[in-house]
């Protein structure tokens, strides 16, 4: 039985169900990741959320979002959906997010209805059985206690394709593996697994532009934050079965990192993609 200490996958749920204070208008709680800032997943899943109760006979396939100004977790998030078009086949919602009045942060995302069309996919690459490979969480709570990066519970369990704990990445590679499920079964509806997936799809993508370079979160240069995310949605997935995260880092400079994501299910069929490009620097000195 899974050590209820490590998750909070039950508060994350509920932080992702927004409350509707008038029409296409809801408001989001937020909640602390060991920052003064939101978490920018928690953004990315409350908008999509905010977005797919506005169409609820069509699931998102694709989104494209920015990051506009860091968030404050100690004050609610106001969601302003605009309802774009409404077609034959498909939806277009546009999300504003907005805290004292302030645009923090914004996004476009499209529904469609369900059809059959051709099918081709990157094939999945090679990777352990999730059952066989140790969680990272759990040695991220054993291990010795940063001031900085202390041990907070998260929504899923992760289980890398590299050893020590989940900051650390992969020292020196272009790439990593790191499988993800919820330690517990969720409910049926696509709004749980989609917007849950928005939150966990902001978890360790940008810090794989860190490992070539060997920079670890733990860096006191380091300033690091996301710019704009990505998202495509390929096929039906259920975030309490595992997922395959297979991230790269094609490409860093000018003071930021793109990374991608090809996610797939136990099956080998491609889920989703995601691309994100996030603001990596190294101060010359480390802050007082």
């Amino acid at each position: 039985m899974s050590d209820p200490s490590l998750y909070n996958t039950e508060e994350v749920l509920d932080l992702l169900k927004l409350e509707q204070i008038e029409t296409d208008r809801y408001l989001g709680q937020s909640h602390f990741m060991g920052s003064p800032n939101v978490f920018g997943g928690q953004v990315v899943g409350q908008s999509l959320y905010a977005a797919a109760v506005t169409v609820p006979q069509r699931r998102v396939h694709s989104l494209h979002s920015m990051f506009l100004l860091a968030g404050n977790h100690r004050l609610p998030i106001e969601y302003e959906v605009e309802r774009v078009r409404d077609g034959g086949s498909f939806s277009t919602r546009r999300v504003v997010a907005y805290q004292e009045g302030r645009r923090i942060f914004v996004m476009s995302a499209s529904f469609q209805t369900p059809e059959q069309g051709l099918s081709h996919q990157k094939e999945m690459p090679p990777a352990d059985d999730p059952e066989t490979v140790p969680s990272n969480i759990v040695a991220w709570k054993n291990q010795p206690p940063h001031p900085k990066r202390p041990f907070m519970p998260v929504p899923v369990d992760f289980r890398a394709d590299h050893a020590g704990d989940i900051l650390g990445g992969n020292p020196g590679k272009f790439s990593k593996h790191i499988w993800i499920r919820a330690p517990i079964r969720l409910s049926d509806d696509p709004m749980v697994h989609d917007s849950l997936f928005g939150y966990v799809s902001d978890y360790s993508l940008l810090w794989t532009a860190l490992q070539p370079h060997g920079v670890r979160m733990s860096e006191p240069r380091l300033q690091i934050a996301s710019l704009d995310h990505t998202i495509w949605f390929h096929r039906p997935f259920r975030m309490d079965e595992w997922l395959l995260f297979a991230m790269e880092t094609p490409n860093a400079s000018g003071g930021r990192g793109l990374c991608l994501a090809y996610v797939y299910n136990q099956q080998r069929e491609l889920v989703a993609t995601i691309a994100q490009e996030g603001l990596i620097r190294l101060r010359d000195k480390q802050p007082a």
